[in-house]
């Protein structure tokens, strides 16, 4: 039987417009199950313990990204358990990188049951599926959402972006990967990225399975950041000075801490270790998929 988790507070609230309908059409494939839903923050990782516990084999994360994050990192280590995903968050870039476009596509891929096994990449004693930022991506990752909200959303949005673009000054890094080699530059933004889900588009390399794919933008004129900043990634304006590197553990210091961000959710600070994880996740993909 199939175990929902659901948010309810995931995209301003948005269960609340579809639940009807999406228990109808859960019904009506067949993949009905128990549905509980969070009431706090720390909420979601207890219900997922819950499930595992209980014995539930699919566990299904009903929510945007930060509610996807927690419950996979509540499940790794249980081989018998598949994560599956309905996007209803104000950002779904997680279930987007899986091909997962939508509340009512999600239950079809659900039901069609394309279970996959992919790497993952640790950071502060937690796991992700897509990346690790810090720089102006991390800043702007508690805000980004605002840029998928409602018209004030959208404005108090602009209103940053802007005051950001203006002040925002390149951080001073100190990069060492695997141990044998080393980076120090001022940078505007660093992307680890877990193998295939390879954020840069433009940037001509084939990501490596079993590695983390490291870019390094250390500079980028004004006018161009705030086109960077309305993106969820950096694939339709041109970068200057980008180096990618591939390795399994990244070390980074900064002069003073500064905040990082795991598939879009600030986990910790700088001084960091970011590595490729021992563990992988079996998770329900859509069949059209393209890596």
């Amino acid at each position: 039987m199939y175990y929902y988790i659901v948010n309810p507070a995931a995209g301003g609230s948005k269960i609340d417009k579809i639940q009807d309908k999406l228990k109808s059409r859960l019904r009506d494939l067949g993949i009905m199950g128990d549905f509980v839903k969070s009431t706090g923050p720390e909420d979601v990782a207890k219900l997922a313990r819950m499930g595992v516990e209980k014995g539930y084999k699919t566990i299904v994360a009903v929510g945007g990204d930060g509610t996807i994050n927690e419950v996979l990192n509540e499940i790794i280590g249980n081989e018998k358990v598949v994560l599956g995903i309905i996007p209803t968050g104000t950002t779904n870039d997680l279930a987007d990188a899986l091909g997962i476009k939508g509340w009512y596509a999600a239950t079809g891929i659900l039901a069609s049951r394309k279970v996959e096994e992919i790497d993952l990449g640790k950071v502060a004693g937690r796991y992700f599926v897509t990346s690790v930022s810090l720089g102006f991506d991390a800043e702007f990752a508690s805000v980004r959402r605002l840029a998928r909200g409602n018209a004030f959303d959208k404005a108090r949005f602009q209103t940053k972006l802007l005051s950001k673009s203006a002040s925002f000054k390149p951080i001073h890094a100190h990069i060492k990967f695997d141990n044998n080699y080393e980076v120090e530059a001022d940078c505007f933004s660093i992307i680890i990225s877990n193998s295939k889900f390879f954020p840069v588009k433009m940037v001509k390399t084939a990501p490596k399975d079993n590695l983390l794919d490291t870019v390094v933008i250390t500079k980028i004129p004004g006018y161009k950041m705030l086109k960077y900043g309305y993106l969820s990634d950096a694939s339709t304006i041109e970068l200057p000075k980008i180096s990618v590197f591939h390795s399994k553990t990244i070390e980074i210091e900064t002069k003073k801490p500064k905040e990082v961000a795991a598939d879009g959710q600030v986990v910790t600070e700088t001084p960091t270790k970011i590595k490729m994880a021992d563990k992988k996740l079996k998770v329900i993909v859509s069949r059209k998929r393209k890596f």
